[in-house]
């Protein structure tokens, strides 16, 4: 219902296999020696650091549509994990100011301040930065390497990240009056679009986290007016040492969270992209079904004579099953100066 699946086909005419054809030895010869240089050429490719995967901008340019210039990148796929990073069309490219309307959650934090009076929903205005693919880790952008606007976007993790999470901690403190900060501020934040899959954090109480994406997908329509994407994460967690303790942090926790997004052009969009609509649902880890009241729950054998039995193919004893919690979100950006 969020969109149109589409798959994206790499076969062997992809990495520049060509029919065998039947000719004399001496160009069998050449054919061969072709070949051979071909499979060493991949294999250097494979033994690569995951930036180096990322299509030469040359060929980005060379996409007819934003389409097809976002379906060249996500083509080169790291096994086990998929398109190096999520490529967005290029109208995205810019500062955005960004408003969030948290509709709906089960996690516990939000249940935690539904306890304490703050009810759903709740509104979010922070601001988003999207570069182009391949700015380099400094973001330098040279308008040379620019010739056209097929070339995709990518999200700046760490100032979106920061400005949601500070913007959060605003508008929670506002709604919830405490005589310290419900959310300790964000110290620092590390990202790079070299190393796309890693979001380090730094809270000025002395706590972390790293969000690092494990597997992702990305599929965008025909007409490059759409876009949606799928992320897996492993999110560590490293909670404040205690007050008489020597070291930094505490016991670390691991937890899994997945974050689905759909974006699309905002109708009212007249000459260029200045209004883009989106749809999040974040599902998080939180502990075990075992550690849930499941007799409220029909889905998990509310009323039955066994609560907290499943069907089958799941069996009955589903205590250890993770227990996910989502979130969802709708979104607005409007494009902004800075």
């Amino acid at each position: 219902m969020l969109h149109s699946a589409r798959t994206v086909a790499v076969g062997p005419l992809a990495l520049g296999h060509r029919p065998r054809s039947h000719q004399g030895d001496n160009d069998n010869d050449e054919s061969s020696s072709s070949s051979s240089a071909l499979r060493r050429n991949i294999l250097l490719a494979l033994a690569a650091p995951p930036s180096t995967l990322l299509l030469p901008t040359s060929l980005a340019n060379a996409a007819e549509t934003p389409a097809e210039a976002i379906r060249l990148l996500s083509s080169k796929t790291i096994p086990g994990l998929g398109p190096p990073d999520i490529y967005y069309p290029s109208y995205f490219i810019g500062s955005w100011k960004v408003t969030s309307v948290i509709t709906a959650s089960d996690d516990n934090f939000w249940n935690d301040l539904k306890s304490n009076g703050v009810n759903l929903p709740v509104t979010i205005v922070s601001k988003m930065r999207f570069v182009p693919y391949n700015a380099g880790k400094d973001f330098i952008e040279n308008s040379d390497t620019y010739p056209n606007n097929n070339v995709p976007a990518i999200a700046d993790r760490a100032y979106n990240e920061q400005s949601y999470y500070t913007a959060l901690s605003e508008e929670i403190n506002r709604l919830y009056s405490t005589t310290k900060p419900t959310l300790p501020s964000i110290q620092s934040a590390i990202w790079t679009p070299t190393n796309p899959n890693v979001l380090s954090l730094t809270y000025v109480n002395g706590s972390s986290k790293e969000i690092k994406v494990t597997k992702r997908s990305v599929d965008v329509s025909n007409d490059g007016n759409s876009i949606f994407s799928s992320e897996f994460r492993r999110i560590t967690t490293v909670p404040p040492s205690a007050a008489n303790s020597i070291g930094v942090g505490g016991i670390p926790s691991i937890s899994k969270s997945r974050v689905l997004t759909k974006w699309k052009q905002s109708a009212t969009a007249t000459d260029g992209v200045d209004r883009i609509e989106g749809i999040e649902i974040v599902y998080n880890e939180s502990g075990t079904l075992g550690d849930k009241d499941k007799n409220a729950d029909p889905l998990l054998g509310g009323g039955s004579s066994k609560a907290g039995s499943i069907p089958l193919p799941y069996g009955n004893d589903t205590k250890d099953l993770p227990d996910w919690r989502s979130t969802k979100t709708k979104i607005l950006m409007e494009r902004s100066g800075g």
